[in-house]
């Protein structure tokens, strides 16, 4: 396993909805632990990590956020590479769109915007 490693890590608590959660962000620092024995490092060219507790709005957990943080993971990947996904946060479920599911719904994770801007899709 010599390939490099880039990892994307997301959590989300919603800090003053109704629907906040506890511990998101813990589970992102946990994750980081647990992934770095591993060989991810936790440097800006190889971990993006988006958390609703950071100041610097580049790392809020918004849509575009987000969909950006997953194009720069396979930006480049080339076989050997490892690539690693966490979110913890909440996720739903909307109606497909274009008929690749069998239970006719895609899986969405649910960005801290997305009351605006709109849930990210497994099909993205």
């Amino acid at each position: 396993l010599n390939g490099n490693r880039k990892a994307v890590l997301v959590g989300i608590n919603y800090f003053g909805t109704r629907a906040e959660l506890r511990g998101c962000i813990n589970d992102v620092r946990n994750m980081i632990g647990f992934i770095e024995p591993y060989g991810f490092q936790n440097t800006p060219n190889t971990m993006v990590v988006l958390t609703d507790d950071q100041q610097n709005p580049q790392f809020t957990p918004t849509r575009e956020n987000i969909t950006n943080a997953l194009q720069w993971l396979v930006q480049g990947v080339r076989p050997g590479d490892i690539l690693f996904f966490h979110f913890s946060g909440h996720g739903s479920r909307a109606r497909d769109q274009d008929g690749d599911e069998a239970d006719g719904y895609d899986e969405t994770i649910c960005p801290v915007d997305h009351e605006y801007a709109g849930m990210v899709h497994d099909d993205e």
